[in-house]
């Protein structure tokens, strides 16, 4: 059976970081191993981090999901 995955953008993530018990709860649910998000949101990520700590996080938790590289298939 193909594995279904949920592709994040930015704002989720950035919303994820905030705090918003929402979102936290919804991909909570969703669950770590099916959440992916593409080359461009990490690198978003990445860009927009605060300061190193911030940084370590957001790299430590993109090495726990799937990233996908852009393609015809996900654009």
């Amino acid at each position: 059976m193909e594995k279904k995955l949920i592709i994040c953008d930015t704002n989720i993530l950035i919303e994820f970081y905030k705090g918003n018990h929402k979102i936290i709860e919804n991909l909570k649910k969703i669950g770590e191993e099916n959440i992916a998000l593409s080359s461009v949101t990490a690198a978003e990520l990445i860009f927009g981090a605060l300061n190193k700590r911030e940084l370590n996080n957001i790299k430590e938790d993109i090495q726990q999901l799937e990233v996908l590289q852009i393609n015809k298939e996900i654009s």
